[in-house]
């Protein structure tokens, strides 16, 4: 596996969710390994698609739990426009609670 860098603030710099990106970028690595294991002599899917397909439903769900089903709080959290994230929603099929 290549080493990939990717530049972190210092941990006297670091808040709780700074401190996590470590272990998110290990985890998706180890994951994409895996992929590439398990693909044998298939070509592979483009993973970029891949990635955010699978990234991009859970964090949407976790953070409007977070803001309560609140589209604009959750789209000022994510850093989208409340007419992206709508889309975003329907595009994954993620129904706002009433």
């Amino acid at each position: 596996m290549k080493s990939i860098h990717t530049p972190h603030a210092s941990p006297a710099d670091a808040t709780p969710a700074v401190d996590q990106a470590p272990v998110l970028d290990k985890t998706l690595l180890a994951c994409l390994d895996l992929y590439f294991d398990h693909l044998g002599d298939q070509k592979p899917h483009p993973i970029h698609e891949m990635v955010i397909q699978a990234i991009e439903p859970p964090l949407f769900r976790y953070a409007l739990d977070k803001c309560q089903g609140n589209l604009s709080k959750t789209a000022d959290l994510l850093g989208l426009s409340r007419n992206t994230l709508r889309k975003k929603l329907s595009l994954y099929q993620i129904k706002l609670e009433s």
